[in-house]
């Protein structure tokens, strides 16, 4: 009989211990009759899904971006986007199932580490963590950038399709480097031509991938 993989409660657990007023509505590990109609990680007490409140700072994106990095991990679906650890070099990907994920983050974990119950990331964050995989939909404005801001470069690459707040980010200080580029959250085929115009100029490998290099040259002095 499939039960909840110890890793997967733990996970809840965890979120509980350092959001303990966090809505919990959408939280869950074993699948319902929708889910058993189908494979599905939550069937074998696989997977969990943590609710997105972040009125009480337990953010989707604050999940997703710390789930991504843990070894236990496979796949994680939040905001209409997934990422897959087999594909990593594809960073977040559109994900157009019939749930959004938009309540709640889902984390599939490997079958080996069911009984994995090491602490996950976020029980131990202390002050404001920055949602690394944006809350907001691709075309909302982000907050205005300072002159000289400088983000650290996020550990997931940005190309073509990519959205959120990070993407608005290198959009306005492309921007204020001069370069013409709309500011809209999107990675369309416009920001595309320019990240590959930069890249020429700084003697990088001009493939329109934001990785750690190109990141840096952007956001450098």
């Amino acid at each position: 009989m499939p039960s909840p993989s110890a890793a997967c409660r733990k996970a809840l657990a965890d979120a509980t211990a350092r959001w303990p007023r966090r809505n919990r509505a959408s939280d869950g590990i074993m699948g319902d009759a929708r889910h058993q109609r189908r494979p599905s990680d939550h069937n074998l007490g696989n997977a969990v899904d943590i609710t997105h409140d972040p009125s009480a700072g337990c953010s989707g994106g604050i999940i997703a971006a710390l789930a991504i990095r843990d070894p236990r991990v496979t796949y994680v679906i939040w905001n209409r986007r997934i990422y897959n650890r087999s594909r990593a070099a594809d960073g977040w990907r559109a994900y157009n199932g019939s749930n959004p994920h938009t309540h709640h983050c889902h984390i599939s974990i490997r079958a080996g580490s069911r009984g994995d119950d090491r602490a996950w990331a976020w029980v131990s964050l202390t002050g404001a963590a920055p949602a690394l995989v944006d809350d907001a939909p691709a075309g909302r404005q982000p907050p205005p950038a300072r002159p000289g801001d400088s983000i650290a470069y996020p550990n997931v690459p940005l190309r073509l399709g990519s959205r959120g707040a990070l993407v608005g980010r290198m959009q306005q200080r492309l921007r204020a480097r001069g370069w013409t580029v709309g500011v809209d959250n999107s990675f369309g085929p416009e920001t595309d031509r320019i990240v590959r115009q930069f890249q020429r100029r700084r003697g990088l490998h001009d493939d329109g991938i934001v990785g750690r290099h190109t990141w840096n040259a952007i956001f450098g002095a």
